[in-house]
C-alpha cells in the first residue's frame, strides 16, 4: 500500500459533500459547506462532473431538481446556466471546480469523486489539468473503473480509489462495482464502500485501505469504526486520529 500512514485518508474523517447542514441552511457541495469543513478541520469529499459546454462543476445528482428545484439533467446545462441556479433555497450557487480549488487553497484535504460520464477521457483530462498546479492534499475516486483506468495511465502518482456498493438491480456495470472485478487492472490505492453493505470480503483486501460511506449517526460510526479504516460522514463529528 502506497498510502502513507499520515495521509488524510488514514487520519482525518471526510465530510460528505462538505460539512453541510439543512437546519442551518448550508447545502451540500456549496462553498458554505466547504468553509465549515475548513473551520472544523475535516477533510471534504465532493463530486466533479462535466457541463454540456465542457466545464467542470461540483454537483452530485444527474438531475437538478432535488438541489435546485429546476427540472432537467445536470449534464444538459452549460456552466453559465448552472451558475444562475441556487442550491437548496439559499444564496449558494453551484461551484466551478477551479474556483473551488482556489477557495480551498490547500487548507484541508480533498476527496474528489469523478462522476460517471460518457465523456470519460475529456473528464479525466480536464480534472488532471485543473489539479496540475494545486498544492493541497487530495485523492480521486469513482464508481466507474474506466475512469480510474484513465487516471492510472495518465497520472499514476495520484492516489485513486474504487467506490463500491450492492445494487438493487442487476446490470453488468454494477456487478463489477459490487465485486471489484477490475481492481486487478485499475489497481486502486483504496476502496470506498457503502457501510450498509459492510462487512463484505471483496471490499477489504490485504494492504488496501477501506473507507466507509456514508456514516450519519453515532451508532453507525460505532459499528463501522472497527471495519473501515476511515469514514465519509454527515451530521456527526467523528474523532480525528492522532499518529
Amino acid at each position: 500500500m502506497r498510502i502513507p500512514k499520515d495521509s488524510f485518508l488514514v487520519t482525518t474523517p471526510i465530510a460528505h459533500r462538505g460539512l453541510h447542514d439543512a437546519g442551518l441552511k448550508i447545502p451540500e457541495n456549496s462553498c458554505a459547506a466547504f468553509a465549515r469543513a475548513m473551520q472544523e478541520g475535516y477533510a471534504a469529499e465532493t463530486d466533479v462532473r462535466l457541463t454540456r459546454d465542457g466545464k467542470l462543476i461540483l454537483f452530485h445528482d444527474d438531475d437538478l431538481f432535488r438541489m435546485t428545484g429546476k427540472k432537467g439533467k445536470t449534464d444538459d446545462m452549460t456552466a453559465d446556466e448552472l451558475s444562475a441556479l441556487r442550491l437548496g433555497g439559499t444564496d449558494e450557487r453551484i461551484p466551478r471546480f477551479a474556483e473551488f480549488l482556489e477557495f480551498i487553497g490547500g487548507k484541508i484535504p480533498l476527496l474528489i469523486e469523478l462522476k460517471p460520464s460518457g465523456r470519460r477521457k475529456e473528464l479525466v483530462c480536464k480534472v488532471l489539468e485543473t489539479l496540475q498546479n494545486y498544492k493541497g492534499e487530495f485523492a480521486l475516486q469513482s464508481f466507474d473503473p474506466r475512469l480510474l483506468w484513465q487516471v492510472k495511465n495518465r497520472a499514476p502518482q495520484i492516489l485513486r480509489g474504487q467506490l463500491g456498493c450492492f445494487y438493487e438491480k442487476f446490470t453488468p456495470q454494477w456487478y463489477v462495482v459490487k465485486h471489484m472485478n477490475l481492481n486487478a487492472f485499475t489497481k486502486p490505492d483504496f476502496i470506498s464502500y457503502n457501510i450498509a453493505d459492510l462487512p463484505y470480503k471483496p471490499a477489504k483486501r490485504k494492504d488496501t485501505l477501506l473507507l466507509g460511506w456514508t456514516v450519519r449517526t453515532e451508532q453507525e460510526y460505532d459499528r463501522i469504526k472497527n471495519i473501515a479504516d476511515n469514514v465519509i460522514f454527515e451530521n456527526i463529528r467523528p474523532p480525528k486520529k492522532h499518529i
